[in-house]
């Protein structure tokens, strides 16, 4: 019958310190540590007044506080630890009043079970020397099982929970890889009357944030286009190297957003043929170039990736394309277009 009236008389207190507990929880990165508190069989005053005192101080600095029904006179460390299990408790706390009526308003013993270390305290308070003083033999015998659990509980659990949290490591598969090199294709193409060119590419480059590269780029040693008159044929080798920065967007899903400007040297090589009259001819033209592109990157393992990207190539003068000094052929547009796919590895 006195649990089932304690019982009463704790779930009123919880409503009354209800705010406390939400503000205690506040600024907590993740749910209260819960404590366990058994309520005995033979709870008395003192029993109930250091129920009270032991909550308040535990909601005071962060923990959750749930009682349950012990059931029983006096504990056991299998007790103990069966009253908490599957409730993940951080420690388990059981009140006792020693049999006998003399002694049971001025005795009380506490156990306390530290879940993390699996270690067990038994503390017997007596307060023989307010006997005569019922209402102050059983504060004072609160006070001290509070001081007695305390000295186990708010030193260490507590402890735990405000410790700053060390800085962790970002698994591999988040760890950002700041070298990366990239091979691939590339196609170039302009308004000079040939076929667009295919050639390769090479891209090396380094990531010094999250969502910035630097590298250097080149393409060249690919198609050469053709182009067959009556008076000759003339064939183009279409080469540049330079320096970019490449942005990253936000990733969604594996898709991952990109805009690449970079400045380079732009080469021509043109090789013209006459069979009528015998004649060959090499002439090498060059520009400075900036170039734009945007693209869209594919993450398909941490470390491996492959971009699709196309822009335009803006050359300083135009190169012009003749099939000897008197025959003119066209000239490179301004802006030239190129577009073209590689695949890239991170280290």
């Amino acid at each position: 019958m006195i649990s089932a009236v304690v019982l009463g008389l704790f779930g009123l207190l919880q409503a009354d310190v209800a705010g406390q507990g939400a503000v205690a929880e506040r600024g907590e990165s993740g749910p209260p540590a819960l404590v366990i508190v058994a309520l005995p069989a033979n709870a008395n005053r003192a029993i109930l007044e250091a129920l009270n005192r032991l909550r308040g101080e535990a909601i005071s600095v962060g923990f959750e506080v749930r009682l349950v029904d012990a059931a029983t006179e006096s504990m056991t460390l299998a007790q103990l630890d069966s009253l908490s299990r599957g409730l993940r408790s951080a420690a388990v706390v059981a009140f006792a009043g020693p049999e006998g009526s003399a002694a049971k308003a001025h005795s009380l013993d506490v156990w306390f079970l530290d879940r993390a270390s699996g270690k067990t305290s038994v503390a017997h308070l007596i307060a023989e020397e307010y006997a005569d003083a019922a209402d102050r033999g059983e504060v004072v015998l609160a006070v001290r099982a509070v001081d007695f659990i305390r000295a186990r509980m708010f030193d260490t659990l507590a402890g735990r929970q405000v410790e700053p949290a060390r800085p962790e490591t970002p698994p591999e598969n988040q760890r950002v890889r700041r070298g990366y090199v990239g091979v691939g294709i590339s196609v170039l193409g302009g308004t000079s009357g040939f076929s667009p060119s295919l050639a390769p590419q090479v891209e090396v480059g380094y990531r010094w944030t999250n969502w910035g590269r630097l590298g250097v780029t080149a393409f060249g040693f690919g198609t050469q286009p053709q182009n067959d008159g009556s008076i000759g044929r003339t064939s183009l080798d279409a080469r540049f190297a330079g320096a970019n920065l490449t942005l990253l967007g936000g990733a969604w899903q594996r898709l991952q957003p990109t805009l690449e400007v970079g400045v380079g040297e732009f080469w021509m090589r043109v090789h013209g043929e006459m069979p009528s009259q015998g004649w060959t001819g090499t002439d090498t033209k060059s520009s400075l170039g900036a170039n734009v592109a945007i693209g869209v990157t594919v993450n398909m393992l941490p470390y491996l990736t492959l971009n699709l990207h196309g822009g335009t190539l803006w050359l300083q003068n135009p190169v012009r394309i003749n099939l000897n000094e008197s025959v003119y052929l066209g000239t490179m547009g301004r802006p030239a277009w190129f577009g073209g796919a590689r695949l890239g590895a991170s280290f």
